[in-house]
This record gives structure tokens, sequence and C-alpha cells, in this order.
């Protein structure tokens, strides 16, 4: 299972560029529904290569419990040196305003579009 997802990851357009976006840790969850249910959670994360012959490696574990993965990404979330909830927050806020501006152009371009009429 492990080598088939890696293989897919590998081969996927973003992942060259995944650590220069700072995108250093996958969590991927996997079932059989109507097999086994759940397999388990496997936790990717990028490390430089100790050897220096490639740049980094993506090392990995395996979680039985959801509730392990869970913790892990908690923890991971807690390590990092921004607060990912604000950075959220602000994107969020952002994406609203661009949102507002342009509803605002389109209103203000159909009033125009009407004001013409008249004349």
């Amino acid at each position: 299972m492990e080598i088939q997802y890696r293989h897919q990851f590998y081969n996927s357009p973003e992942f060259p560029f995944l650590q220069s976006i700072g995108v250093d840790h996958i969590i991927q969850g996997f079932e059989a529904e109507d097999e086994v249910g759940f397999i388990g959670v496997l936790h990717l994360w990028w490390v430089p290569d100790p050897t220096g012959t490639v740049l980094g490696i993506w090392e990995s574990e395996w979680f039985d419990r959801p509730e392990a993965a869970i913790w892990c990404a908690i923890k991971i979330q807690k390590d990092r040196p921004y607060d990912e909830d604000k950075l959220i927050q602000v994107v969020m806020n952002h994406c609203k305003k661009m949102a507002e501006r342009s509803v605002k152009k389109m209103v203000e371009d159909h009033l125009e579009d009407d004001t013409g009429l008249l004349n």
C-alpha cells in the first residue's frame, strides 16, 4: 500500500515543489470498506538527506488508530513557527475582501449599463 502511494505521490506534478512551499508532512488514511475496513494512516515527512547524496528523503510511519494520526497532526501544527489558524483566517479575510470588491464592481458596471439605456 505504501509503495503504491509513494509511486503516485512521487509522480504527481506538485511533488518537486512541495518542500519549497512549506509542505513537509503528508498524512493519508487508507480504508477498504468492503473487505477489512480501516487499514491505517500513513505519515510521510521530509528530512534532509544525512549523506548529502540527494536534497532530502521522505521518512514514513504508520498509525493503526485514527486518533494517533490526529494527535500527530496536532503536534505538527503546534511545532510550526507560525499559527496556522491565524494564517488561514488572514487568507479567508483576503478572499472575502476580493469577493466584495468583485461584487461591488459588477454592481457598478451593471448600474452604468442601465443608465446608458435611459438616454
